[in-house]
């Protein structure tokens, strides 16, 4: 392969794996604490030296924090900080996450729509509403029991490297080694305060996404041309070969 064929291939290759990124950030714009992904670039060098094309260095995710949405929904928390709430997926271990739509599960439990359990939390038989303060701290309210029962307190965890967690299919975030450690600490400072009845939404820029999503469409473009034009080329030389 020449190349101008190489390197516009390489190009295209690229902007593809940018369209596809952009594209999942604009699908999940809607779903709570959805981080937006980014693809990185690295650069090919030739044997001499050169800079011949970019390639796709892989995604990055960036952790920066969503807007917080009242939702009047006392089953829905928030973190206003940069931990995650950790959770027991169906399939056991432990797994993260900024979600925080969470719903009585009718045992005690409260659950994310995919299932997984939030750790640290079961609410007593009986327990007809339940609030949470900025330091995680559970309180429930039994029926035919006076005051607040205490039933655990909600800890967060950190990552000295979060963006090399593994996101995996249920939305769920799985430590890696890259990722460092799990540090855990109860809501509150350092991690973050809890706020029920909000929400905090995927920190997706929807302005920013569609602009990036044209700029990429321009490119892949442009890189398509650049291959019809060395294949065009090669086959031009080809010809004057044979005559």
């Amino acid at each position: 392969m020449n190349r101008p064929l190489s390197v516009g291939a390489a190009g295209m290759a690229t902007q593809s794996a940018v369209l596809d990124s952009i594209a999942a950030n604009l699908a999940n714009v809607d779903v709570p604490g959805y981080r937006v992904s980014r693809t990185e670039f690295a650069a090919f060098i030739s044997p001499d030296g050169r800079v011949v094309a970019p390639q796709n260095g892989g995604e990055h995710r960036l952790f920066t924090q969503g807007r917080l949405d009242a939702t009047n929904n006392p089953n829905d928390l928030a973190i206003d900080g940069e931990g995650f709430f950790i959770v027991l997926p169906s399939g056991g271990g432990r797994a993260y996450t900024r979600a925080g739509n969470f719903t009585p599960d009718g045992a005690g439990g409260l659950r994310l729509p995919n299932g997984a359990e939030l750790e640290g939390v079961r609410l007593p038989r009986g327990s007809v509403s339940f609030s949470v303060d900025d330091h995680g701290k559970v309180l429930a309210q039994v029926a035919g029991r006076k005051g607040d029962v205490g039933v655990g307190r909600i800890s967060l965890a950190t990552f000295a490297n979060p963006s090399a967690l593994d996101l995996r299919a249920d939305g769920l975030f799985y430590r890696t080694r890259d990722a460092g450690q799990t540090l855990t600490a109860p809501a509150g400072a350092p991690y973050g305060a809890i706020k029920q009845r909000y929400l905090e939404r995927a920190n997706v820029t929807v302005v920013a996404a569609m602009m990036a999503l044209l700029a990429a469409q321009r490119a892949y473009e442009a890189n398509a041309k650049v291959v019809q034009a060395a294949d065009e080329m090669l086959r031009l030389a080809n010809n004057l070969e044979r005559g």
